[in-house]
């Protein structure tokens, strides 16, 4: 991203957003919402798990995307109010979808129009950001190999939405048609794994298809052709198990098993591609965000492939348990997380000190960010993440207590560090001086780049 590019406007709120909701997750868990001894399915694990899935890693992942899917296409967005408009109707509708299970819980009578409001609102959200977000990538699809990789994810995420309205409205009470409901009940696996497989993990590695050589200095990943064949092969596999639920669930299972099994080899192509891009890159010293992004890979290559093997072997819940939380916390967040520590001050830096360089001393991009104290809470972050999958599979709710509590001390202080390089807090008071405007928290400003005035 050269100095003088476009800035998302409404990129920092996606975040801010994303962070709060993952909080707010932690905080429930902590607080007894779900131990290993509960159900998955009760309303308030539903409410952890939607607090974390649309709340915090879809907003990332959205958020994401809109600043850097012109990076990879080198095409422009449209008018960033379906940006705002897009975020306020995730978060209201993601509200009342938690107010929904909530009422759910209590017997309240007003559950089934709060369930249908709440999968009205996300379902309209989604698709206005997801159709602008694919037909910029679509039109830049031969720019760069992690464009077609974001167009899976994207038609992913429609499908992801268009099951979570539907069983929205089938949990509510609403539709009490027997087939309905049935087809609910047995396709719960896949509107998760269209989610976490689909949408999440292949947006993530779209964007680190970008991100990473950029922050390595090497050379682009080559391995994307196989990447997306053997990926679209996967996600094919999991549609038609999809649709096969709705007559011979047997089928559709062993359908999803192998279309688990086919993504296997996407990680494993993505993973050897990672190996190569560290060991060619040529900036030797790791950077926070990278080295801390190693753990997330490491994760990813445990936990993606018991997720598959556990239940072909028929494993116990308790075991599928553990390695989604590896998988959702391990991988997406600890990658998420560590990326932001790199993200957060990269956005900060190039929207307040970008239009002065050349002109007067500015400071280092690594000045923005206590590096040595956030390494530490993102080490405390990944062992409580592992941890907790460990009492998880012990089934020792006090274990988990602990390392949730641990956990969630571990993300709000690394929440600080980000707001502290937002707020340029680290950096010398002399480099702030005139002409100079201090960046809003949850929005830029400067988004392109020369808001600040002249630097002369």
């Amino acid at each position: 991203m050269p100095v003088g590019t476009t800035l998302s406007r409404w990129t920092m709120a996606y975040f801010g957003a994303a962070v709060f909701f993952l909080l707010f997750a932690e905080i429930l868990l902590a607080a007894g919402a779900w131990t290993p001894s509960l159900d998955i399915a009760e309303p308030h694990a539903l409410i952890v798990v939607h607090s974390v899935t649309i709340g915090w890693l879809g907003l990332l992942m959205i958020g994401a995307l809109l600043q850097f899917a012109p990076v990879m296409t080198g095409l422009s967005l449209p008018a960033d109010r379906i940006d705002a408009a897009s975020l306020g109707g995730l978060v209201v509708g993601l509200g009342l979808l938690l107010f929904g299970f909530h009422l759910i819980d209590t017997g309240s009578s007003a559950a089934g129009l709060t369930m249908v409001a709440a999968s009205l609102v996300l379902l309209a959200s989604i698709l206005s950001i997801g159709h602008v977000l694919f037909v910029v990538l679509w039109r830049g699809r031969a720019a760069h190999a992690a464009s077609p990789l974001v167009l899976i994810a994207i038609a992913c995420l429609i499908v992801t939405a268009a099951l979570g309205s539907l069983f929205a409205v089938a949990v509510s009470g609403v539709v009490g048609a027997a087939a309905v409901v049935q087809f609910v009940t047995n396709a719960v696996p896949f509107h998760a794994s269209f989610g976490l497989l689909g949408w999440m993990t292949f947006a993530a590695i779209g964007v680190s298809y970008k991100l990473l050589p950029m922050f390595l200095l090497s050379d682009d990943m080559k391995r994307s052709p196989f990447i997306r064949l053997t990926g679209s092969a996967g996600i094919s596999m999991l549609a038609i198990a999809t649709f096969c639920v709705m007559f011979d669930p047997a089928l559709a299972r062993s359908i999803f098993l192998m279309g688990g099994l086919v993504l296997q080899f996407t990680i494993a192509a993505y993973l050897l591609e990672l190996f190569g891009t560290y060991r060619s890159r040529r900036r030797k010293t790791l950077e926070l965000n990278t080295s801390g992004s190693l753990p997330a890979f490491a994760l990813l290559g445990i936990s993606a492939p018991m997720l598959v093997l556990a239940p072909l072997f028929h494993a116990g819940s308790q075991l599928v348990t553990a390695a989604a939380y590896l998988f959702v916390f391990g991988w997406l967040s600890g990658l998420g997380l560590a990326q932001l520590l790199k993200i957060v001050p990269f956005l900060t830096w190039i929207e307040a000190f970008g239009p002065l360089l050349g002109r007067r001393p500015t400071p280092r991009l690594g000045d923005l960010i206590a590096g040595s104290r956030a390494a530490v809470w993102l080490g405390m972050f990944y062992f409580a993440v592992v941890a907790a999958a460990a009492a998880i599979a012990a089934g020792s709710d006090l274990g988990f207590y602990a390392a949730v509590i641990l956990q969630t001390f571990a993300t709000a202080a690394l929440a600080v560090e980000l707001l502290l390089a937002r707020a340029l807090a680290n950096v010398e008071p002399a480099t702030k001086r005139a002409p100079f405007q201090q960046p809003a928290l949850f929005f830029a400003a400067n988004h392109r780049g020369n808001a600040n005035g002249s630097a002369s």
